[in-house]
């Protein structure tokens, strides 16, 4: 008899779902993602719900937004995949449902705060870097541009959050002691590829940032385009050093190391990586590396 999820463990993975995400806006994801699918669709969406709602009314309203968001993103996510959506599709519906809903979620809160155009909102984002400065005095960011990348800001969050929910998902099932549902349209990382056309949406967003249009609004445009495109890559980087570890068949103490290193030290060599293998196809010459040596 399959060990069905209980109330107490709801509470739980909520608890921690909630604290990781204050304190790293997207690692209580995984925890979302095992709610999702072990409590069934209607507790996860009455217990964000409860959870925004209460966090919004106790006057953390960023919070509620962002943890808005994330229900958001995994939530739909989950349902379209359970009706047989594709990873891909299931993808990008679900980050567009999340940011439109952080979106309007922080509109709301900057209209809260009495922030009602831009240039109120830069001289917001202009106090927080002030305050930033105060600990760190060699860091002079400038406002005006991150206030520009903003919109990417909200997007990245929630790509590395449901990228991280499906990677640790399957482990936290078993560290919760509960049955893992698998569905046909699960994402594998070791086969997580951007389709094609996304290098040319990359590439036009590098072009942008380089040559000088005489508009502000393009320059941004294409700024946020490449960093979305450089977390996007670095998933399909982290695809790609998945497979080399398991041609090496590398054991868990170097794949702990290399995941320290790579992972932890060299992010952009890895979403690198990620870009070149649109033209390199590293996995099918590993695979076929791999073949030729079993023959040998």
């Amino acid at each position: 008899m399959k060990k069905k999820a209980t109330f107490p463990q709801l509470l739980i993975h909520t608890a921690f779902a909630v604290l990781l995400t204050m304190l790293t806006g997207f690692l209580g994801a995984p925890f979302l993602r095992v709610i999702r699918q072990s409590q069934g669709a209607w507790r996860y969406w009455l217990t964000g719900l409860v959870v925004v709602t209460a966090f919004w009314v106790l006057g953390t309203p960023a919070l509620s937004v962002l943890l808005l968001s994330l229900w958001m993103t995994l939530g739909v996510y989950s349902e379209l995949e359970g009706h047989g959506w594709g990873w891909r599709t299931s993808g990008f519906v679900s980050l567009f449902a999340g940011t439109m809903a952080g979106a309007a979620g922080f509109t709301a809160v900057l209209v809260r705060a009495g922030v009602t155009n831009w240039d109120g909102f830069v001289g917001l984002v202009s106090e927080l870097t002030a305050t930033v400065q105060k600990f760190n005095p060699e860091v002079k960011p400038d406002p005006t541009m991150l206030a520009q990348q903003a919109p990417s800001v909200l997007v990245i969050m929630l790509i590395l959050a449901l990228g991280i929910g499906l990677i640790f998902e399957r482990k936290l099932f078993v560290w919760s002691g509960l049955p893992r549902e698998r569905v046909a349209s699960h994402l594998k990382l070791l086969e997580f590829r951007l389709p094609d056309f996304y290098v040319w949406i990359a590439l036009a967003g590098f072009f942008l940032t380089v040559v000088n249009f005489g508009s502000n609004a393009l320059a941004a445009l294409g700024l946020n385009i490449v960093n979305v495109s450089i977390v996007l890559y670095f998933f399909q980087g982290l695809a790609v050093l998945e497979v080399l570890l398991n041609s090496l068949k590398a054991g868990i103490f170097v794949r702990i190391l290399t995941y320290v290193f790579l992972v932890g030290q060299l992010f952009f060599v890895i979403s690198a990586a990620g870009f070149i293998d649109y033209w390199a196809d590293f996995r099918r010459r590993l695979s076929n590396s791999g073949m030729a040596a079993e023959k040998s």
